[in-house]
């Protein structure tokens, strides 16, 4: 049930994005993206599986790509790679195509010369990204084909294999703005889902599961939102493919060689994550050891994480020189009586030459306190900030193609509501697309007199 309201409120969600007339755009203001609507469209089509979709959606999106074709059978990357990171129109035209084949569209004829325009070209893409999305439209229109055994042998000649694991990385950015690890994540599961569709290296498939499964951060993610919906494409494509469990079998977990928990997996749980947590029998010194003991048929994967706490006057701040976005943030004033306001200063820099296609600035809201949205919204009004979300305890601002050559400041309010002393959430800014590289700023004190 949780699940399908997850599901439910992202379709109503997706929905606001679209764009009078056509299309999707990345906060559903004019002009739409070819490539967010094939995106959208993507959604769409996986959705359908598990959730009633409105046809006509998955139709006018469809539509709309189609009359954004040009007459050689391709789409154009001109006019929109200076919002998104791909300027290939070989691979544009092969994402678009794919996801118009996922939709139900493979059969139709500016299908049929998209795939053709895709085929001449193919070799000649020199970024394994680019020839991962190019694979994924000849192996979904085709699999056997002999431009889609082309394109995969010449996307396995490209592998990085260290040991038994294999990945494959990308000299630029996916069209998400992806790079580092979350390109080389996303690269890694586009190559695998192809070579699966198309029954090929089995070896290289393999070795990109085994990478793809060690990405997995703490939070049972990858990285990115991108990457994670990519890699669980893939590992889900390879569980179709394995068939059915060897047979019933017994887990045992313990800390330090003692028993935790003892789990019987079946057919009737094998889908099912199992979570098994400690919060006693650790050693004094550290160094603590997870025991998995398997007993009967089947592969399982597991994941070992662990979490902790340190006072902030602890934590080292990452030094200034390596930062990706830098935040300061100031309170005018940390004491003040119910219903009064404080005014948050907030400074934002990318410290890097270039731009970043969307950053994000997460505010810690101090409890007991009320945003005061009225200056947001009149930012996004005045175009300093593309959009920006309430939480609990946060304020979510998204900034859209932010430049080097343009820092932002700029002010909001919040009203004490309580009574209180508590600590601010800590704040952070980076790069949604490339999350790792995070500034932080540590909370700071407050105190609200009646």
């Amino acid at each position: 049930m949780t699940a399908e309201k997850y599901v439910g409120t992202g379709y109503q969600r997706l929905l606001t994005f679209e764009v009078p007339g056509g299309g999707f755009s990345l906060f559903g203001q004019a002009p739409a993206s070819v490539f967010l609507s094939a995106y959208g469209l993507m959604e769409f089509s996986d959705m359908a599986q598990v959730y009633p979709v409105d046809e006509a959606v998955i139709e006018r999106t469809a539509q709309w790509l189609l009359n954004q074709q040009q007459s050689n059978g391709s789409w154009s990357a001109q006019g929109y790679s200076e919002h998104w990171a791909i300027d290939s129109d070989t691979a544009t035209s092969a994402y678009i195509a794919w996801s118009l084949i996922e939709a139900g569209y493979g059969d139709t004829d500016p299908v049929g010369r998209a795939i053709e325009y895709v085929r001449e070209f193919a070799l000649q893409e020199q970024d394994p990204y680019n020839l991962a999305l190019v694979a994924n439209a000849l192996a979904a229109y085709d699999p056997a084909h002999s431009s889609t055994r082309a394109a995969l042998d010449r996307l396995y000649e490209l592998r990085v294999q260290e040991g038994e694991v294999v990945y494959w990385t990308t000299p630029g950015a996916s069209f998400m703005g992806a790079s580092g690890e979350s390109g080389s994540l996303e690269a890694t599961a586009l190559a695998s889902i192809a070579l699966m569709r198309a029954d090929l290296y089995p070896d290289a498939v393999g070795g990109a599961l085994a990478y793809l499964i060690q990405g997995k951060d703490s939070w049972g993610t990858w990285s990115t939102t991108q990457a994670t919906i990519l890699t669980l494409k893939a590992l889900l494509l390879s569980t179709e493919r394995s068939g059915q469990a060897a047979g019933p079998s017994t887990l045992r977990v313990s800390l330090n060689n003692e028993l935790s928990q003892e789990i019987r997996i079946d057919g009737s749980n094998a889908d099912v994550v199992h979570v098994v947590s400690f919060d006693h029998g650790f050693l004094p010194s550290g160094g603590d050891q997870v025991q998995i003991e398997l007993e009967g048929g089947g592969n399982l994967m597991y994941q070992v994480a662990s979490s902790f706490y340190l006072p902030w006057e602890q934590v080292l701040p990452r030094p200034e020189a390596e930062e990706l976005i830098h935040i300061d943030l100031a309170y005018d004033r940390t004491s003040l009586a119910v219903n009064d306001t404080v005014t948050v200063d907030v400074g934002v820099e990318l410290k890097r030459e270039g731009v970043v296609k969307m950053a994000l600035i997460d505010l810690g809201v101090p409890p007991g306190f009320t945003v005061l949205t009225e200056d947001l919204s009149l930012l996004v009004e005045q175009g300093l900030i593309a959009r920006y979300e309430l939480t609990g305890r946060q304020v979510i601002v998204y900034l859209e193609d932010f430049s080097s050559e343009a820092p932002l400041r700029f002010s909001y309010r919040l009203r004490a509501r309580f009574p209180l002393r508590a600590q601010t959430p800590p704040s952070s800014a980076y790069d949604y697309y490339n999350p790792s590289q995070v500034s932080v700023q540590a909370p700071l004190e407050m105190q609200v007199s009646e």
